[in-house]
């Protein structure tokens, strides 16, 4: 058996289990499976784009849903509406201005740069009056931090960092007793993209640069190192955080950072996605987001010929350290908890024939577990828990530059089965040569039958429902030379 060896379209494609091109393919721990469908929540769609969306755990481990638009705040948390809790006389926004949240204790922090800084710990949100404008927020050893900000005393200050008064996130007027601080980085130029917290530390990401801050204590607050090398972040969204680890898109390819150095990911597919597949024009609009329960980091991003819609993905299985790739339209992803709904506790008019189709083993069905959740160009918001749909991988070149072989079945190593699905066999005579459509089978006994005689064959197999696939074995007779 030829274990896969995930989506590599920048990889020779005669190495073992690569993957060339593939469509709505996650990469597990043990091999590789078709992504989740979209599933509707019974939150009403919004009334306009979701500019942001977050769910804040507050300190006695309850959650709280909070969605923002250009104009307003909303609370999902009953799961069935959404309650507005904007400030009063709502908020301006701007053309794109994302709404950024964190969380402070039981205070839920958000921000957009053009309206004044805003908290809630229940009810309708409300000015920070002391705190800056900022595009980011986020919470580390005590602080709330804010970055690319502007103010009444520093103005509009793209490259400065803001942090409370320790322990207080309502008071931002700088002073050694509250150690309420502010600064410059400006050992790189740019702008400050994004800043995520990791460990007690925290980590800054301007386009091409990276500065790891540390918190001192009075006098000096915060202390920056500027990492080495022109390596950054394109923007917030594009910095997942795993816990000991940030995953990130830079300029050029994907990093992990854990504190030390940045460490290349993308090897697999950086040529593609950079210099292929991407839009350059909208690249800031790339979002990810961390499948804790699965261990992969989603990036979805506005491909070339997208338009500027955020309309595919990239998925990093950081335990396997293998890819895949699939196209969905979204407007902004988050992490979403399910209620404690199980077969046991569902009311209501559900039967067997009219329930979701959800898989049987999907965290939905675990009391208050983490899933992905996604707010669609409907404004709506959906979880990924649903039975995959179609889905396809598309094999490497199997064969010889001299010698010819009959291809006679292909035999695939299943975890889980698909409901069904097809093989098409191609071949060519040269690498470089067009790729012909030969036969198609079923897959029959675990095994599609072929037969067909060339040097190379190629192989994409096409799926629906939900499986898992590890490895396949195509079976070959030497021919002769020519």
């Amino acid at each position: 058996m030829m274990p896969f060896a995930g989506f590599a379209p920048d990889i020779v494609p005669t190495a073992d289990g690569v993957l060339p091109a593939c469509m709505n393919i996650v990469p597990t721990l043990k091999g590789l499976k078709g992504i989740p469908s979209a599933i509707d929540t019974a939150l009403p769609a919004l009334a306009s784009e979701c500019r942001g969306i977050v769910l804040a755990r507050k300190l006695d481990g309850s959650t709280r849903a909070i969605a923002g638009t250009q104009t307003k705040l909303y609370d999902g948390t009953s799961g069935t509406s959404w309650t507005d809790v904007s400030r009063a006389g709502n908020y301006i926004g701007g053309a794109e201005n994302l709404w950024r949240f964190c969380q402070f204790g039981d205070a839920t922090i958000a921000t957009n740069r053009t309206d004044a800084m805003q908290a809630s710990t229940a009810g309708a949100f409300a000015d920070i009056a002391t705190a800056p404008k900022a595009s980011i927020v986020e919470t580390v050893s005590g602080f709330v931090m804010a970055f690319d900000t502007s103010d009444g005393t520093y103005g509009d200050s793209p490259d400065r960092w803001w942090c409370s008064a320790l322990y207080d996130h309502t008071s931002w007027t700088p002073s050694i007793a509250t150690q309420a601080a502010t600064g410059r980085l400006v050992d790189s130029p740019g702008n400050i993209r994004a800043g995520k917290r990791l460990g007690s530390q925290i980590v800054v990401y301007k386009e091409r640069s990276m500065y790891l801050g540390t918190y001192q204590g009075a006098p000096i607050i915060w202390s920056w190192q500027l990492i080495p090398g022109e390596i950054g972040a394109l923007s917030q969204e594009c910095v997942v955080d795993i816990g000991v680890a940030h995953i990130f898109v830079s300029h050029d390819d994907i990093y992990l950072y854990d504190g030390s150095r940045p460490v290349s990911i993308g090897a697999p597919l950086k040529e593609w996605f950079f210099a292929g597949d991407l839009n350059q024009t909208y690249k800031y609009r790339t979002k990810g987001v961390h499948d804790r329960v699965n261990s992969v980091v989603y990036f979805f991003y506005p491909s070339k010929n997208g338009g500027g819609e955020v309309d595919s993905y990239i998925a990093y299985n950081y335990k396997s350290q293998k890819w895949g790739y699939g196209m969905m339209t979204i407007q902004v992803m988050a992490e979403y908890i399910s209620g404690s709904v199980t077969y046991d506790t569902i009311t209501g008019s559900w039967t067997y024939d009219t329930m979701p189709a959800i898989a049987y083993d999907s965290p939905f069905w675990l009391a208050a577990s983490p899933i992905l959740a996604f707010v669609n160009t409907a404004n709506k918001v959906q979880t990924l828990t649903g039975i995959s749909g179609s889905s396809s991988i598309t094999t490497g070149d199997i064969g010889d530059d001299d010698l010819y072989s009959t291809l006679t079945k292909v035999r695939l190593q299943a975890i889980k089965a698909p409901t069904s699905a097809t093989l098409t066999h191609y071949t060519r005579p040269t690498l470089g040569g067009t790729l012909v459509t030969r036969t198609s089978s079923s897959l029959t006994d675990g095994k599609f039958d072929v037969l067909w005689s060339a040097r190379w064959h190629r192989l994409k197999i096409d799926f629906t429902g939900d499986y898992e696939i590890t490895a396949f074995d195509p079976k070959a007779v030497a021919d002769g030379v020519n």
